[in-house]
């Protein structure tokens, strides 16, 4: 992952009562807990939508945009009060569908900091529609607000979905009511006796057994070990419209892009996808994606 990062810069650049506070995010994952919120607040005197605003070119930093050359952040706040960091991610000679979206980069790292909604997002441009259907599919996204903030003329601009999106699809048009994006949701998945015991597997199990896949039904996880010794995953956020969903290996690297942000040289030294596929599989995108970084992936399909 080809990373240029003015992080420190942009967090150079706030009041030094509010630097300490700042420095957290990466060993926080780009999060900040809803202390440090209220903190923050204080000590730059804003509001909460005024310091989200005011974090928009931190979280813009995490981007890597090797093809568009053309940065998004996005700081969305959970149902707990605390705020997440989200910025695009592009990747040289993958397809654009691996292409991740900075809404669904801010999504990605709430769901597996363990929020289960998101109360508001601030993007410094309106979401393009594959990230109206994608959000569409959060739990509690009829209650969601969406702020558009742009920087050259200073304008803020707020919205509900049932703006971005009128007459909306989703699951229930297909008949599924099993749960939402986000939901405490928990599949039962058991590994070969033979595997039982092995770290990186049953992390990988793990995340399969959290992904969210009402349609297709196929349940999927990574876990990728770092160069540190550290243990990033992700999990399946699949979508009525199929191609708005985040796949396994999307959400690792979302979650490897923010532990990079604590450690720049963390590369991947070893990978995990344990899968129960039923009409289609994310086993030939991860191995494509984890090839360029010289990484064979170990491929565990659960019956």
């Amino acid at each position: 992952m080809q990373i240029t990062s003015d992080f420190n810069q942009k967090i150079a650049e706030f009041p030094a009562s509010a630097v300490p506070l700042l420095e957290k995010i990466p060993a926080q994952l780009g999060k900040l807990d809803a202390a440090q919120v209220e903190a923050l607040k204080e000590a730059l005197d804003l509001s909460l939508e005024g310091l989200m605003i005011r974090l928009l070119s931190v979280a813009a930093s995490l981007s890597v945009a090797e093809i568009s050359d053309f940065r998004v952040g996005v700081v969305a706040e959970g149902l707990s009060g605390s705020l997440y960091l989200g910025a695009n991610l592009e990747f040289t000679g993958q397809p654009l569908k691996v292409t991740i979206h900075a809404e669904q980069f801010a999504v990605v790292n709430a769901w597996h900091r363990g929020e289960q909604s998101l109360k508001r997002l601030v993007v410094n441009e309106a979401p393009c529609g594959h990230c109206r259907q994608f959000l569409n599919e959060l739990c509690r996204a009829d209650q969601l607000e969406v702020i558009v903030y742009r920087h050259a003329q200073d304008t803020v601009q707020r919205y509900r979905l049932d703006d971005l999106l009128p007459d909306r699809f989703g699951p229930a048009d297909l008949g599924m009511e099993d749960g939402a994006l986000m939901c405490d949701l928990s599949y039962p998945l058991e590994l070969p006796a033979e595997l039982e015991g092995d770290e990186l597997v049953e992390v990988a199990l793990f995340a399969a057994s959290k992904s969210y896949a009402p349609v297709c039904q196929s349940r999927a996880g990574i876990a990728l070990r770092l160069r540190s010794g550290r243990i990033v995953t992700g999990r399946y956020g699949a979508n009525a419209a199929f191609n708005p969903g985040v796949t396994a290996m999307e959400s690792a690297a979302v979650n490897w892009r923010l532990a990079l942000l604590n450690n720049p040289e963390d590369t991947i030294v070893e990978a995990v996808m344990v899968e129960q596929p039923v009409k289609s599989s994310q086993r030939e995108l991860a191995a494509s994606f984890l090839n360029k970084y010289g990484i064979t992936l170990r491929y565990i399909q659960l019956c």
